[in-house]
């Protein structure tokens, strides 16, 4: 596996890549965005570790622009920033991680190697496909297609998530299982799982505030609804509720 690690402190690019390089991956380092680029345009890597607070670009505009360009590369950003704002931001720009320094060796190792578990994973799922009434999720190539025509592409952690979504069909998936598997997370981050489940209701729903497919329990995680049948029975379900606590108010 070839990593690419992005910072302009000189002595974390030398740490990181002592560190990786005694667990047998392949590493190499920049001290910028502009300099990374070339070089992933010359071998794109497996897996890109960027630090956030860079001068004239920073990690998240980098990242960003490399989602523009449609690099789907799985991405860790290192800051010093431990702000739950700053960790959702990178979330929502399409991160598979993110670690806070200064780090533990080990923790590190531990990232990277469960973000690389998820990648070497959807890569096995070869061409099958999981269906879900009418939704057909396609992991390999990170895309989902809707009523057998309209197709929509995701980021691999997005696709990970909706695959467990749709996996466990009539299910209830919680969120500490969606935390262990994705995100190889034993925290109760609940803020991380609530900006992937709304980036995929904006993908799949009509209305991501009323959400009829991706539909949260409440206490407990949530449940994939694929069927018409099903959605019918929320949407009334959703009806009943408010006009009881409509009632109750009075």
């Amino acid at each position: 596996m070839y990593i690419l690690v992005v910072d302009d402190d000189q002595y974390a690019n030398t740490l990181v890549e002592f560190v990786l390089r005694k667990e047998g991956y392949e590493v190499d380092t920049t001290d910028n965005p502009r300099g990374a680029l070339q070089m992933i345009k010359k071998r794109e890597p497996d897996l890109l570790i960027i630090d956030v607070m860079m001068p004239y670009m920073n990690g998240f505009e980098f990242a960003t622009h490399l989602r523009e360009d449609k690099y789907d590369i799985p991405i860790i950003f290192m800051t010093a920033q431990d702000a739950i704002e700053s960790k959702l931001q990178g979330f929502n720009i399409g991160a598979d991680d993110y670690i806070c320094k200064p780090f533990n060796h080990q923790e590190l190792v531990a990232r990277v190697q469960a973000v690389i578990r998820r990648v070497k994973h959807n890569a096995e799922l070869g061409n099958s496909s999981i269906r879900n009434g009418q939704f057909e999720l396609f992991p390999a190539e990170l895309k989902v297609v809707i009523a057998g025509s309209v197709s929509i592409t995701l980021t691999p952690t997005e696709m990970h998530v909706l695959r467990m979504l749709m996996g466990s069909t009539g299910q209830v998936v919680d969120r500490d299982r969606l935390l262990a598997e994705v995100w190889n997370d034993g925290e109760n981050n609940s803020n991380i799982i609530d900006v992937y489940i709304r980036r995929l209701r904006l993908k799949l729903e009509k209305d991501a505030d009323t959400p009829l497919h991706i539909v949260s329990v409440r206490g407990k995680g949530y449940k994939f609804i694929g069927n018409t049948s099903e959605q019918s029975m929320v949407a009334e379900s959703s009806i009943y509720q408010h006009s009881t606590w409509s009632s109750g108010d009075r």
